[in-house]
Order: C-alpha cells, then structure tokens, then sequence
C-alpha cells in the first residue's frame, strides 16, 4: 500500500506538474529539451512545482471558491476532515489493510466507513490537483509570455539610448528587474534554436524576421527565410523549414565569369534562382554551413528584402556545421561557395 501510494506521489505531485509546466511555456517560446536522469527530472520538476504547490494549498484551506469546488462534499467540516485522514493514513500505514476494509458482520459499520472515508479523502486530493495543476499551467504560461517578450524588454545597450532611458529611473526599474529574471531563470531554460532561428532577441515593433543561407555538403547554396526549425530529444537541430526559397547557380556564374573580360563585375545577385514551392525543407545531415541574418519585415517590395539582407550592416551569424572532430585541413579545402 506505501508502494503504491508513494509511486502516485510521484507522478501527480512531482513528473506531472513539471509536465504541464513545459506544455504551457512551448505555446508562446520552445524550451530546452534533453533527456534527464530521474533524479534531474525530479529536481525540475520539484523547482517549478513549489509556487503552484504553494498557491493550490493556500487557496484549498482559505479561499472560499477553492475550498470547496470542484468535487464538492456535503456537510464538510473541520473535525470530520481530520478524522478522515487519520482512517486512510491507519490504512496505508498497516500491513493488513484488508482487516479494516473487511465487509463481515462484526465490522461492518466501521469497513464502511472506512469506505466514506477513502472516498472524502479522494474527493479533496482531486480538488487539490485541479487547482494545483491549473496553477502549473498559469506558472508555465507566464514563463513563456516572459521569455517572448525579452526582446521588447531587454535593456538597450545603445549609449545614447541608456542615457535617455536614465532620466526616468522609476519606468526603468522594472526592466532592470525583468533582465536580471531573464539572465538567471529565462535564457538558460531556452533553446539555443529558438534564440538563433527566430526573432527572439529582437523588438516586434522592428518586425524583423530571419533569413538564412545554407551550404549543403553537395555544394548546393540555398537562401530562404525560416518558416520553422525542427530539434531532437537532445536539443539538436534536425532539419529547417524555409519558404520563399532561391537556390545559387553555381555553374552558370562560374561560366558567366569564366567568358568575361572583367569578372569582377558580374553581379552576383543576377544568379539566384526562386524554387517554386510553398516550403523547402533541408535535414540537418546535408548542412556544412549556416549564415543566419536578420532583416526587417516591413518593406514596400519584396525585391528590395534581398537587397537589404546583402548590405554589410545587416546583424548575421555564420555557423560551422561540421562535426568538431574533422581535420581543420579540410575547411583550406572546402570549395568556393560563388566561384
């Protein structure tokens, strides 16, 4: 009886909770995901249980609402409260329970209620968990909206911006407090991925959005924003979904620049080709190089988005997607990706 009771515990106190708490906080940012030990699962899920653990116990003893909806007992009272859980902790605590649950004629009166009692006792841990798992849901969710906002909230590292933000100490409070919160509870919980692939780190009024290039090890270059990004169990990336998709003709530009008197002035721009299709998707396994950019959204035309993302000043990352362990001899030997 303590097996079985200590394994429900476990899972509807501790691994459930934490549960609900990731579920909500993927609605709004995707966070780090990894396969823990048992013991790290239960040190997770421990952390993010004890607000809302705190928050359902509190409102099941005093809020009127919450002590007593939903499931409902009649006529509920303080004293028959604490005389139904000393029958069932008897019960889990004996090594016969069966005698006290027994239906025979000398104790049939007390087996039954034994009964009530175990059913009282169920009612209020269903009550418990309902409003404890909603308060894991909320937890989570808040944590999410906190994480999407960080970049409208992050302090601005512009001088002149953190000089005018100054003169007004009392509206900046917040947000020093929100990015101390982010730096210690919110970034480490976020996956790299989501941070890179997305306009995570930027303001929504700049309406920024992501455009990579990526090197496959066939030597085909593609260019396309990311419509989506797909990770594992280990937080590895496992393929990216673009839309709005050009593929570089290698081989009509070297040819161009190979029958040209002055090669340098051939445009490279002029051999992209667009893919018709609605979405590309490209599994990590193909990828050698990632160059990710951000470019802002609002453009009058869709033409001028390529010539912005090829400006010089335009924020980008390049990744080297290759295992750590290959010769560095072979990035002097990698190809050309234009010429």
């Amino acid at each position: 009886m303590i097996a079985l009771v200590t394994t429900s515990f476990l899972i509807f106190y501790i691994f459930v909770p934490g549960i609900l708490f990731r579920f909500a906080s993927s609605l709004r940012v995707r966070l780090k995901l990894f396969q823990r030990t048992r013991t790290q699962e239960a040190t997770f899920s421990v952390a993010v249980a004890l607000l809302p653990f705190a928050l359902a116990l509190y409102g099941t003893w005093y809020l009127p609402v919450m002590r007593h909806q939903p499931f409902a007992i009649v006529d509920e009272s303080l004293s028959q409260w604490r005389q139904d859980y000393r029958s069932v902790t008897t019960l889990i605590v004996s090594t016969d329970a069966s005698r006290f649950l027994d239906n025979g004629p000398a104790a049939a009166s007390s087996s039954e209620e034994n009964w009530r009692a175990i059913g009282r006792v169920l009612h209020r841990q269903m009550r418990f968990l309902f409003w404890y798992f909603l308060a894991a849901c909320c937890e989570g969710w808040i944590f999410g909206y906190l994480a999407s906002k960080y970049g409208d909230w992050q302090l601005n590292t512009d001088p002149e911006e953190r000089l005018r933000a100054n003169l007004n100490r009392l509206a900046r409070t917040p947000l020093i407090f929100y990015n101390w919160i982010a730096v210690k509870f919110i970034l480490p919980n976020i996956s790299e991925w989501h941070m890179l692939l997305t306009n995570f780190n930027w303001p929504r009024r700049d309406g920024f959005f992501v455009s990579v290039d990526i090197l496959q090890s066939n030597e085909h270059l593609y260019q396309g924003r990311v419509a989506d990004y797909f990770i594992d169990s280990d937080g590895k990336l496992t393929g990216i979904l673009l839309k709005n998709v050009s593929r570089f003709d290698r081989q009509a530009y070297v040819d161009a620049r190979t029958h040209s008197a002055t090669p340098e002035a051939i445009p490279r721009e002029d051999y992209w080709r667009n893919i018709p299709s609605n979405h590309f998707y490209i599994g990590y396994a193909s990828i050698v190089n990632l160059n990710v950019r951000f470019a802002p959204r609002d453009q009058a035309l869709i033409s001028m988005a390529d010539k912005i993302l090829r400006q010089d000043d335009t924020p980008a990352y390049e990744l080297n997607m290759e295992p750590d362990d290959q010769d560095d001899s072979a990035d002097s030997q990698r190809p050309d990706i234009y010429s």
